[in-house]
């Protein structure tokens, strides 16, 4: 079991602002730098999604892509065309949150796949169901503490509602 005190020292989080009259487009406003500072973050009409690993256990609902810009910089940004995309996997026993991704970027052939993947988790929060205003939590390398990490934000956030 891993320390609520290391979890919340990894913790970056980071404010994103729907850009006005678009549905996906996201520009960043507040906080850690470690995204693009543009990001499409969809919900619902996906490509096809293949119904294995992280698909079976939960629903995807959604899907967030992204690409640096020449003056940009994060150790997220490896290889050209310096692109990230996850899924976003909803979780019910969840419900404050819009839901998690693990963090895959380009690699050296420019391509994102299975070996592309940080396992950085980000789980996403949203202040009202329009999806207006975006906060990402970014955890490094903690896909697999997934439960834990989740469990820590719910505390934090009860403890603020209550």
């Amino acid at each position: 079991m891993i320390e609520e005190k290391y979890i919340q020292a990894a913790m970056q989080e980071s404010w994103y602002q729907r850009k006005a009259g678009t549905s996906s487009s996201f520009y960043q406003k507040a906080g850690c730098r470690i995204l693009p500072n543009r990001l499409s973050i969809t919900r619902d009409k996906l490509s096809n999604v293949r119904k294995n690993g992280r698909n079976l256990i939960h629903p995807v609902i959604g899907q967030l892509v992204g690409q640096f810009t020449k003056n940009e910089e994060s150790p997220l940004k490896a290889h050209f065309p310096f692109i990230i995309r996850t899924q976003i996997w909803h979780i019910p026993e969840y419900p404050l949150f819009i839901g998690y991704g693990s963090i895959g970027i380009s690699n050296e052939g420019g391509k994102i796949d299975r070996g592309s993947d940080t396992e950085d988790l980000i789980i996403l929060e949203a202040e009202a169901p329009d999806w207006e205003r975006i906060r990402i939590f970014y955890f490094p390398a903690m896909i697999k503490k997934l439960e834990e990490v989740m469990t820590h934000l719910s505390n934090k956030f009860t403890k603020k509602i209550y």
